[in-house]
């Protein structure tokens, strides 16, 4: 079932991508990359595709396979509530809804659908605005003096879809949760100043929470298939993600470490995630990362 979902989402991605690189172009939605080529952007706005496709087809095998267990279906290991059998202990049968697996569903949640799609969608408000404002203090400078950007927008957006899509308990919990979202949201957009860099940050962290927290990276399984379609689009500089996608790979990943992490794990990640911020707006990231040879490497892979 898993992989029926990480393919959905793999071909829905590559088939909008063939279909909407020349829309894109043809809209005027180019900008230039740090070669000064100029590339069709915003084509991170087909994650949320991806996602969608992905969760689509992993509802409905779930769905199935809770039918056949409820009918007693041959092979299904089912319960038989509807053949007159009594259900077993824990199924659910006729008497509550059928537990997830003891691996959890792989079925990403409504709020995390949600959260990418935003991020998304303001991202792609950003990128349309096409914005020269960079950094807190330029945006902040802006601010002071009445002037609104699209970062200013993008912040206030994605603050306060945090507190409400955030799974949290408490004021305090809640406003925690969602400052770990926003922060990393915020994050890939930082590291999205080279081709394959936002994509590949969120694929790491995806298989850091493969190896620690399995039931996040089974939620964010068809975002990774959406986003390993756009790494060949990425890297050869054929499109760029645009602030759609590296908030919406953002969001994504920082929704999953809100909602599985505990509480001092996510004070833990939004230190690192503050001095990061911090970093970013008195040094260049990209000249960090090309003197530390191993960063280098990995930040070149693939890249022409």
């Amino acid at each position: 079932m898993v992989l029926l979902g990480l393919v959905a989402s793999a071909a829905a991605t590559a088939a909008l991508a063939a279909v909407m690189l020349p829309r894109l172009e043809l809209a005027g939605l180019r900008r230039p990359n740090y070669r000064g080529r100029e590339i069709a952007t915003g084509v991170g706005v087909l994650l949320l595709a991806g996602l969608l496709a992905g969760t689509a087809v992993l509802a409905l095998a779930e769905t199935g396979g809770d039918l056949a267990r409820m009918t007693g279906a041959p092979g299904s290991g089912g319960s038989g509530a509807l053949t007159g059998q009594p259900a077993a202990a824990g199924s659910g049968g006729l008497h509550g809804p059928p537990r997830a697996p003891a691996g959890g569903s792989p079925v990403p949640p409504v709020q995390l659908l949600t959260a990418v799609a935003v991020a998304a969608l303001v991202g792609l408000m950003d990128d349309l605005l096409g914005d020269p404002v960079r950094g807190w203090r330029g945006h902040l400078g802006q601010a002071a003096r009445g002037h609104f950007t699209g970062g200013q927008m993008k912040v206030l957006l994605l603050g306060m879809a945090s507190l409400v899509l955030v799974p949290a308990a408490g004021a305090a919990g809640r406003l925690l949760a969602a400052a770990v979202m926003a922060g990393t949201a915020n994050a890939l957009n930082l590291l999205d100043r080279r081709p394959g860099r936002a994509l590949k940050a969120f694929l790491l962290g995806w298989l850091g929470l493969a190896a620690t927290v399995p039931a996040a990276a089974l939620e964010l399984l068809p975002v990774a298939g959406a986003a390993l379609v756009l790494l060949p689009l990425d890297l050869g500089e054929r499109a760029m993600l645009g602030d759609a996608g590296s908030n919406a790979l953002g969001a994504a990943l920082g929704w999953a470490l809100a909602a599985h992490l505990a509480p001092v794990a996510q004070g833990t990640s939004l230190a690192v995630l503050v001095a990061l911020h911090l970093l970013a707006e008195y040094r260049s990231l990209t000249e960090l990362i090309e003197a530390v040879p191993p960063l280098r490497w990995l930040d070149s892979l693939g890249r022409g």
